[in-house]
């Protein structure tokens, strides 16, 4: 049990004493936590007590929770380069992780006016989009939505096999060097879909970027609204 400090919450405690067990290396990254129970048990406390223990570390970005399999010792949030030239999977991969990508969703439809005029097309003219679920090391990392023009990329989806890269493809498939013109980032609370696919709680705040891609005429190409995890991800912009 935990020594009692007056004033102290004890779930507070309890995330002070494993903390510095993961920083003592008695937890190393990438080990589970013992659960909820076990702590419950270790501790003389309550299920709720101790899973608020767990929701600090959380917050204070020391582990991360995988759905049906525990929590676990974060490696250390992913530092994501923001810059033209930076994808996400070469990104991931300059970390020395391993990069996924999962297509959930690709459907054709016509563009709104404020998609259109992003994209340089008539409103009303298809696109086609691509809704991404990407991860590191196996973990849900974040959710992309990209929307690209029909009348350029429509057969695109035919093209996306297991873990692939939607840049090299434009490239490889279709002679199109994308490149990032705009980011636009924002902070969101995760909705129901983010709570399901990424696997997080809804206290885990979203880093959600909204970004125009262009060719090397200076056409656009695609609009991408990536959503990614706070409790994992950290983002660098490159202003070069």
């Amino acid at each position: 049990m935990p020594q009692h400090f007056p004033g102290v919450a004890r779930y507070l405690q309890i995330s002070r004493i494993l903390g510095r067990q993961i920083e003592a290396g008695h937890f190393t990254a990438g080990s589970r936590l013992p659960t909820e129970h076990d702590l419950s048990r270790r501790y003389g406390v309550n299920r709720h007590t101790a899973r608020e223990a767990l929701r600090q570390l959380k917050d204070d970005g020391l582990v991360y929770s995988v759905r049906g399999k525990g929590t676990f010792v974060a490696h250390g949030k992913v530092l994501y380069r923001v810059s033209r030239k930076v994808r996400f999977t070469a990104a991931i991969l300059e970390a020395g992780l391993t990069p996924g990508a999962v297509l959930l969703d690709a459907y054709q439809g016509p563009s709104d006016p404020e998609l259109a005029a992003r994209l340089g097309i008539e409103a009303g003219d298809r696109v086609v989009t691509l809704e991404i679920l990407r991860s590191v090391n196996a973990i849900p990392f974040s959710l992309t939505v990209s929307t690209l023009p029909a009348g350029r990329f429509g057969d695109l989806p035919e093209f996306l096999g297991e873990g692939f890269s939607l840049y090299e493809l434009l490239r490889e498939r279709y002679g199109v060097e994308a490149s990032r013109q705009s980011s636009v980032f924002e902070v969101a609370l995760p909705e129901d879909r983010d709570v399901e696919l990424l696997q997080i709680p809804r206290s885990i705040p979203l880093l959600v970027a909204r970004s125009l891609a262009t060719d090397a005429e200076g056409q656009p190409v695609e609009d991408c609204v990536s959503r990614m995890r706070g409790d994992l991800g950290s983002v660098a912009v490159d202003f070069d």
